[in-house]
């Protein structure tokens, strides 16, 4: 995306117009982070300067004031949801598949840029006169692109008469919510979800009375099924667990007994926390013994989910010590012991799904040897197993995890901060909703003929 600021209004003393260009972008990129994270009152001019690489006399080159800096943090994110929403409409027709599309898209820049729009929500009293004038009308423009696709929808009966203005800031606050509201839906809902629910109120609650739909959804085919989850606790374990349980899957879960799952999955009507059918404590391994009894007790395991990764980093170069799971060294062992058990066990029955997740991206700066052999070790196991499995229908697949964020933040998110998005080609970071809704497909009937494959969770790295 490129960088583009009004140039009238903020006065500069240069006049090669891409060389601004490229100052105040340093400068806009080191506001956010410093004004996000100090205050704005408390930054100064000088730390702006540091930290985006200029000296402190060269910076009022191109800026005279912190407000002329908010002002362009605005324009930016101004800028670039009208380029979003413009793609996101490109060569489509359909009116509300358009609102669909632009709905998505503003959540993809809202997620991405989430501390620079808490900021313009916070500060935004800082600009008056021209400025405020100049905000406001960049916004008004905005949520125009929002009242133009709504009489769309009206006009093609797809939506009955409204007020669009009122309803295109209904929209819009339901979107920013997802960043502003953060602190109360992380872990509860994932961005899927809220942007499936912000149509479902604009359809459902809008829609002409003749198309209002009465069928209801069709039970899920994994409602009655058991699971079998190894290092289950896990932050990734976890929200496997809840999504399963959501879905009517018995778990079986291999963790600390006081681990108490929180629910992760877009299933809004599922109780909060999910409560595994059985509890294998983690201070032990897994035995084939011990699943032969739990199979005694509770029936076939129909699916084997099994989290090679360490769970939780604090700072680069270590994992967390509350955490009590395996080393990534042991849970390789673990995966190659269970591998030849249900290798027999499934091949017998004909049936059965195996998932393993390779350690999530996190786990390189904890042990970094380790991590590359652990990762490179279960792609080598999940193709050489579902090799000897594919005859008897039974699939063997991965999931490799890229850089997954926490229900709050982890402090290494914290401690590596915008320099790491900035090197991921999506430019921000997954959800747990993500690996998830992979493992799910991977279970599903949908994907019986997919096997030995590997899955990059990994938005492009």
């Amino acid at each position: 995306m490129e960088w583009r600021y009004p140039l009238v209004k903020i006065p500069t003393t240069v006049k090669n117009k891409l060389l601004v260009e490229q100052r105040r972008r340093q400068i806009v990129l080191a506001a956010i982070k410093l004004f996000s994270r100090n205050g704005f009152h408390k930054t100064t001019l000088k730390d702006l300067a540091e930290e985006g690489g200029l000296s402190y006399g060269n910076i009022y080159d191109y800026v005279g004031s912190k407000e002329d800096i908010f002002f362009l943090i605005h324009d930016f994110l101004a800028s670039s949801a009208m380029e979003i929403l413009n793609r996101s409409i490109e060569d489509i027709q359909d009116p509300i598949e358009k609102l669909r599309r632009m709905i998505r898209g503003e959540f993809n820049l809202m997620d991405q840029w989430a501390d620079a729009l808490l900021l313009i929500y916070q500060e935004t009293h800082i600009l008056q006169g021209e400025f405020l004038r100049k905000l406001l009308q960049r916004e008004r423009a905005h949520l125009e692109k929002f009242e133009i696709v709504l009489n769309e929808c009206i006009a093609n009966s797809q939506l009955r008469p409204c007020n669009v203005r009122l309803v295109s800031n209904l929209i819009k606050s339901m979107i920013d919510s997802w960043t502003i509201k953060r602190w109360d839906l992380r872990g509860h809902a994932s961005q899927l979800e809220t942007e499936r629910m912000i149509m479902e109120i604009i359809t459902r609650g809008l829609e002409e009375p003749s198309a209002a739909a009465t069928t209801l959804p069709a039970p899920d085919a994994l409602i009655g099924k058991t699971a079998l989850v190894v290092n289950g606790g896990t932050m990734l374990g976890q929200a496997v667990c809840s999504a399963l349980a959501a879905r009517g899957v018995r778990i079986l879960v291999h963790v600390d007994p006081r681990t108490r799952f929180p629910k992760w999955s877009e299933n809004t009507e599922a109780a909060t926390y999910c409560e595994p059918a059985f509890i294998l404590e983690q201070t032990e391994r897994v035995t084939p013994e011990q699943i032969d009894d739990i199979e005694k007790q509770f029936g076939p395991i129909d699916f084997y989910l099994h989290d090679l990764g360490i769970g939780t980093i604090e700072q680069p170069g270590r994992s967390s010590k509350a955490h009590s799971g395996p080393s990534l060294e042991a849970s390789l062992h673990q995966a190659q012991a269970l591998a030849a058990y249900f290798k027999r066990r499934m091949g017998e029955r004909s049936m059965g799904r195996i998932v393993y997740l390779s350690p999530w991206a996190w786990d390189a700066y904890a042990d970094p040897l380790w991590f590359d052999i652990v990762k490179a070790g279960t792609t080598a196991l999940t193709r050489t197993l579902s090799g000897q499995l594919a005859a008897a229908a039974v699939t063997v697949n991965c999931i490799v995890p890229g850089y997954i964020r926490g229900i709050r933040p982890l402090k290494i998110e914290k401690s590596l901060g915008r320099d790491l998005l900035e090197k991921l080609p999506s430019g921000r970071l997954g959800e747990a909703f993500d690996v998830t809704e992979a493992a799910l497909f991977l279970i599903r009937d949908g994907s019986k003929y997919l096997t030995g494959q590997v899955l990059c969770v990994t938005g492009g790295e």
